[in-house]
């Protein structure tokens, strides 16, 4: 999570942290420049809560936290701005001002996405996909478009991914899913009660769960074995599914191009040889 996010997300700021967060939010070329005399003097507040502020945040010290807000801004572009993620556009938009804003939405997903994404634990998942180990696909809700798309293209290339058709139905299959089988949860907020029941459950049979979630913390994240972070932050409760949506869908497609990329040819193969059985089966019923 980036650290201007993560300045969002916190819940537990007294009033005096919050005219921090305030200042550095509204104001965040003039706060990274500034000492720490100069940011306690402007904003009138002491150091020692700036310092202590800081170290809520992870970070040892004033300055190591203007070190990363430097990074983030440098990382922007010249025509970037802040976008709302929780509603982007409003009633005073033209159409094109509302394709710029929801332009600029998307591009923040996919970078603050690709920006914080862990290798490590995606390269794992992808590798137990790809070794055969059957896996059922947990998601509800605005989660489950994204997961029934990585399940149908992981399903095309040949391996064992199954997700219910009917999302209410988790449960039951939690509680009749096999042992040497896996399960993949897809949820952006980590937070559906059902789908903790189904965790729970799960782990009491010694099933891996595997997490695909956003930044924030959940019971989800507490109940998972391994968990891929989506780097961009939406706050909670969400007004709109907007930007969280596209980051999901960029994280799975990630996946999905780990999991070809380790058998390209048999994949490439696989697809040429659907492409040409559908191409025919169109030819045939065009003449009819």
């Amino acid at each position: 999570m980036k650290m201007i996010d993560r300045i969002k997300d916190r819940g537990n700021l007294t009033p005096t942290e919050n005219e921090i967060v305030r200042y550095i939010r509204e104001s965040p070329e003039k706060a990274v420049n500034m000492s720490l005399d100069e940011l306690a003097s402007t904003i009138y507040v002491s150091k020692s809560t700036i310092i202590r502020f800081c170290k809520k945040l992870g970070f040892h010290g004033h300055k190591e936290l203007c070190v990363e807000l430097a990074k983030e801004l440098n990382s922007l572009g010249a025509d970037d701005i802040e976008v709302n993620v929780s509603m982007p556009f409003s009633k005073k938009d033209t159409p094109m001002e509302a394709a710029r804003k929801m332009m600029q939405l998307s591009c923040k997903a996919i970078n603050d996405t690709f920006s914080g994404i862990a290798m490590g634990p995606l390269t794992e998942l992808a590798s137990l996909i790809h070794e055969g180990r059957p896996f059922s696909v947990y998601a509800y809700g605005e989660n489950y478009l994204p997961a029934l798309d990585i399940s149908n293209r992981l399903q095309t290339l040949g391996y064992q991914i199954g997700i219910s058709g009917i999302p209410g139905t988790n449960t039951s299959r939690a509680l009749s899913q096999p042992s040497g089988s896996a399960a993949l949860f897809i949820s952006y907020s980590g937070r559906e009660p059902m789908l903790a029941q189904c965790a729970r459950i799960l782990s009491e049979k010694n099933i891996p769960v595997y997490l695909i979630s956003g930044p924030s913390a959940s019971s989800l994240k507490r109940l998972a074995d391994t968990v891929i972070e989506v780097g961009f932050y939406e706050p909670q409760p969400r007004e709109v599914v907007l930007g969280s949506r596209n980051a999901m869908f960029y994280i799975l497609d990630v996946l999905y191009a780990v999991v070809f990329n380790l058998d390209a040819d048999k994949h490439t193969a696989m697809l040429k040889a659907d492409y040409e059985y559908r191409r025919r089966n169109t030819e045939s019923t065009e003449g009819l």
